[in-house]
């Protein structure tokens, strides 16, 4: 009779899958770079940050006309306005070399740069032509029609992190930034082995008793489908010496990553792959490989999980029942998380399937339209009580609450729309408007799609994206979007996002973004940024740099042209303080999304001055004449109200963890605790410069202290908000505590006794909180 071999013991899935990993120590595998064309469902191992603008220039979107907008203000089909048309035109691909007067217009392409002097285009559909004049019988708004610089990335913006997976939509963005090749993590090889005198492969004839092999064609596909690299090795009969050389060469040979075999795994004598992967080596000197044989699950009981030692590697091995149902359960239960991890992707997420818009969706009725959206976790309350939760149970995911479907208004045009976007929603032909609140159906564009832990809205800068480069690290998944302060502070108010980066400057009180703190919120210190006005360094009209500073009376000058910041902005704020009461410089109304864009567009010759920041100047070029120094700070909205304590109970129990609020609560802590700790003991000089600061000025602030770059030296002092501390050595360069010295004009501001560009004492207008590092 045949002996029959019990399980000695059936462990529990947590406990099992706890052992596997512990044993397989599972990490992403060395990276390698590879060229643009074979990196589809490749996995990034490196950030991608792009080196210049998209677009590089301000381009027309359609095919029309470049006017001034103002000479279309109250055109008509009764009473067009006439412009002067001029003989040129304008074509993709070559520079135009002229400026457009007042009551010009110049006939240009789709993708044609926009001349000088124009900041709108009219569509040709609402013109005509009569004796060399262009009659405009439909008014336009400075931008209509035109692709601003950098409106669709910035340079310097991080447009792919780590882990990312990439497909059509992601290469096409590498390919839009200028990228050949790219950094990946190498794909996992993975040998598969099917054991059994009963299996035959597919097209093959049937004997009596013998089946079909289905289930390494499974895990081949579903191995290929997680970025791995599959390596069939065949059939392996009952045969104990077979399945030991098959095992040896899978190892040995072809140095696989991951071995998977299905069948002979149960406790009959006939069946040999458990006893097989037994008689290996374990991942220590005297530590068995098997980590565990048996699990309590149905179907998928006589589940096998092992790790051997192949050299310095730990390889990992799945012994998978022989049943198709069995064998795909346990893959996507035990199998798919690991090779997940080695592969470099993040943890499966179940799709969402309902939301509600956190704001009024527009539409043009009489057609179906398609928004692209982002999920992101909104507060309780803002959706219908009985709208069903859109996502499962997560580790990093915001709560089983309410998905709000964000729709991404960049237009047909971006290549980062559809990369970044989670899904899309239909709004129904007869449809003009869904109003906020409104329940929608998002399709799913990535089946891992889910909303993130941590939202920022607000400012952009390239400090933030290392801030949040730290925070994907820990494992975070981070979603930036860029709004602008007012913007940012709209989000905050409303509790839709989890941090909103600022700088804003109150003109009453000569500070930087305490007043404008909504309640209910706090206020983290950042950093700080040199602003100052750029110009070309040809141009004698900028040359003197006046201390204190003042514009240059040229700026009056209708021949000379500025880049402003688009509305919302900071940069635009401390511009239009400058500028005070009286008419606008000529170009006021061309906006740009960027300090980058700003500055590609004075070098460009598109404009002649605009405001932006010392590094970006210094990158692109340009003559810097410093305005002062802002803070850079971020906005926290609070946690909301903890629940009753069965609330938080179910909300525990239906997670696997604490509850929604308190997950927000250490999202947030995470986020101050990294934004505090990037103190000089962790960043070079170099590094600080890096963070948008110069080499002869700037300031940074970590947790009690100010660091003031000046002349290459380091001095320390105590921001008066968070105190006075004492002083210490604080990394590479010599720390003191003393008076920073004055490291570029700033007329507005106002020194305190302790040395500091702020004043001492919080604006009565503040309503938040700041928030005091421990």
């Amino acid at each position: 009779m045949t002996e029959q071999r019990q399980f000695l013991q059936v462990a529990d899935p947590e406990v099992a899958v706890a052992r596997w990993w512990t044993a397989a120590r599972p990490v992403p595998l060395a990276s390698e770079d590879v060229p643009l064309a074979a990196l589809r469902g490749r996995v990034l191992a490196e950030a991608v940050a792009s080196p210049r603008d998209v677009p590089g220039f301000d381009r027309s979107n359609v095919d029309g006309y470049a006017v001034r907008a103002g000479d279309t203000y109250g055109a008509s089909e009764r009473a067009p306005a006439r412009l002067r048309l001029r003989p040129e035109v304008v074509v993709p691909g070559v520079p135009p070399d002229m400026t457009l007067g007042p009551g010009e217009a110049v006939a240009i392409a789709t993708g044609g740069a926009l001349v000088r002097g124009a900041d709108a285009v009219v569509m040709v559909e609402d013109t005509d032509e009569a004796r060399g004049e262009l009659l405009v019988r439909r008014p336009v708004v400075p931008g209509a029609m035109i692709a601003v610089v950098g409106g669709d990335i910035t340079r310097g913006e991080v447009v792919l992190r780590p882990g990312a997976r990439l497909g059509p939509r992601e290469t096409a963005v590498l390919a839009a930034v200028g990228r050949a090749a790219a950094r990946v993590v190498c794909r996992p090889r993975v040998a598969i082995l099917s054991t059994g005198d009963e299996l035959v492969v597919p097209g093959a004839p049937l004997l009596p008793g013998q089946i079909h092999d289905c289930n390494q064609t499974f895990l081949a596909d579903s191995c290929r489908e997680l970025g791995a690299e599959p390596l069939a090795l065949g059939i392996v009969g009952d045969d104990a010496a077979g399945l030991d050389l098959a095992l040896r060469t899978a190892l040995h040979a072809h140095h696989c990553d991951l071995v998977l075999l299905s069948g002979g795994t149960s406790k009959g004598a006939g069946d040999l792959s458990a006893a097989a992967v037994a008689r290996l080596p374990g991942p220590e000197p005297g530590v068995p490989a098997v980590c565990v044989h048996g699990v309590a699950l149905k179907p998928g009981k006589p589940l096998c999980l092992a790790v051997t030692a192949v050299g310095e590697r730990r390889v990992p091995l799945a012994v998978l029942p022989g049943f198709p149902t069995s064998a795909l359960f346990t893959f996507h239960e035990f199998v798919a998380p690991l090779l997940r991890a080695l592969a470099g992707l993040r943890a499966a997420a179940a799709p969402a399937l309902a939301a509600s818009l956190p704001h009024d969706l527009a539409s043009e009725r009489g057609r179906r339209e398609y928004a692209l959206v982002q999920l992101l976790a909104g507060p309780e309350g803002h959706a219908p009580e009985d709208m069903p939760s859109a996502t499962g149970p997560s580790e990093h995911a915001p709560g089983a609450s309410r998905l709000l479907a964000l729709p991404i208004g960049k237009g047909s045009g971006s290549v980062t729309a559809f990369c970044r976007a989670d899904g899309f929603i239909a709004v129904p032909r007869q449809t003009e408007r869904l109003l906020a609140g409104a329940r929608v159906e998002v399709h799913p564009i990535d089946r891992d799609a889910a909303a993130p832990d941590l939202v920022i809205v607000g400012s952009h800068c390239t400090g933030l994206e290392r801030l949040v480069d730290r925070l994907h690290a820990r494992g975070l998944a981070v979603r930036l979007l860029a709004q602008g302060s007012q913007g940012g502070l709209a989000a905050a108010a409303r509790g839709l996002c989890d941090v909103a980066p600022i700088h804003l400057l109150d003109p009453d009180t000569d500070a930087y973004n305490r007043a404008f703190v909504p309640d209910d919120c706090d206020l983290v210190p950042g950093y700080g940024r040199m602003q100052g006005l750029v110009s070309r360094p040809d141009d004698p009209r900028f040359a003197a740099c006046p201390e204190p500073f003042a514009l240059p009376t040229c700026v009056r000058d209708p021949a000379v042209f500025l880049v402003n910041r688009n509305r919302g902005s900071g940069t635009r704020i401390l511009l239009d303080a400058l500028l005070g009461p009286g008419p606008r410089p000529s170009g006021y109304s061309h906006e740009a999304r960027s300090h980058s864009g700003v500055a590609a567009c004075v070098a460009s010759g598109r404009a002649d001055w605009g405001v932006a920041i010392s590094t970006v100047a210094r990158d692109a070029g340009l003559r810097f004449c410093p305005i002062r120094l802002e803070h850079y700070d971020f906005v926290i909205p609070a946690p909301a109200a903890p629940a009753p304590p069965s609330s938080s109970f179910k909300s525990s129990r239906r997670s696997g963890g604490p509850g929604r609020a308190a997950r927000g609560r250490l999202r947030r802590l995470t986020f101050q605790h990294v934004l505090m700790n990037m103190s000089l003991e962790n960043f070079h000089l170099q590094h600080l410069r890096d963070l948008e600061l110069s080499a002869a000025s700037g300031l940074v602030r970590r947790g009690g202290w100010s660091f003031v770059v000046a002349d290459d030296e380091l001095e320390l002092h105590a921001y008066p908000e968070v105190g006075p501390r004492a002083a210490g050595r604080c990394g590479p360069g010599s720390c003191r505590a003393s008076r920073p010295r004055a490291s570029g004009p700033s007329p507005t501001s106002r020194r305190c006794a302790r040395g500091t560009a702020a004043p001492c004492s919080r604006s009565a207008r503040a309503r938040g909180r700041t928030v005091r590092p421990a």
